[in-house]
């Protein structure tokens, strides 16, 4: 099992303050069973910082003496000619592949599938982050982000909660979802939890169990 998205690599962003948390974060990952995880921390147009991301990965994956597989990526906040800066190499993909992840304006209405048309367009493969956060999205727009190239991840927290039901409740009966990570932040607010997403998924969506939860993603 793999986790792309979460923010556990310390002191780069709003995510884990120490090595201590972070080694935490690991651990619960393990306990979920993730033997791979993705860390993706914040890069945006102001900060695009891949040196020194880079830099912090490699001495912070020295340190780690864990039973999980690190890699690095970031979760690239959608700005208007971000496609030439990841043609130029500027931004971080996940594990140096062509998937990038990518979140969007939880307030600004996004036309988020033509954005996803766009990069596809440049070779590369464009994962929405925690697409149920988003909402301005109707039913048609998670459509048209798949069929314009697009793979589309939620977060696995948002099923302990109500307010994400009927939007989970679409993107599951009709496939869309490519990928369920954790998010987190930290040990308490925003853990690394998946055990809610996995009981629901496998008591109503049986057939994708092993797609979201046992696959592991060519980009490994």
């Amino acid at each position: 099992m793999i986790d792309i998205h979460c923010h556990i690599l310390p002191n780069v962003d709003d995510g884990a303050k120490s090595i201590e948390s972070s080694k935490n974060l690991l651990n619960d990952e393990i306990k979920n069973n993730n033997e791979y995880v993705i860390l993706t921390p914040h890069q945006n147009k102001e900060n695009l910082n891949k040196k020194m991301l880079v830099n912090q990965f490699e001495e912070f994956n020295k340190q780690i003496d864990l039973n999980v597989k690190l890699m690095l990526g970031c979760e690239l906040y959608y700005y208007e000619g971000m496609e030439k800066d990841l043609k130029d190499g500027k931004i971080l993909t996940l594990n140096n592949s062509k998937y990038v992840l990518v979140e969007f304006s939880t307030r600004s209405e996004t036309k988020v599938s033509d954005v996803v048309y766009e990069i596809s367009s440049y070779g590369f493969v464009p994962i929405v982050a925690h697409v149920e956060r988003y909402p301005y999205l109707k039913n048609d727009d998670y459509i048209d982000i798949v069929k314009n190239g697009g793979l589309i991840q939620i977060n696995s927290r948002c099923f302990t909660t109500k307010e994400y039901k009927k939007k989970l409740k679409f993107l599951l009966k009709n496939k869309l979802v490519s990928f369920i990570a954790s998010d987190c932040h930290d040990e308490i607010k925003r853990p690394c939890d998946f055990e809610k997403a996995k009981t629901i998924i496998k008591k109503k969506y049986k057939d994708q169990y092993t797609k979201l939860f046992e696959t592991v993603p060519d980009f490994v």
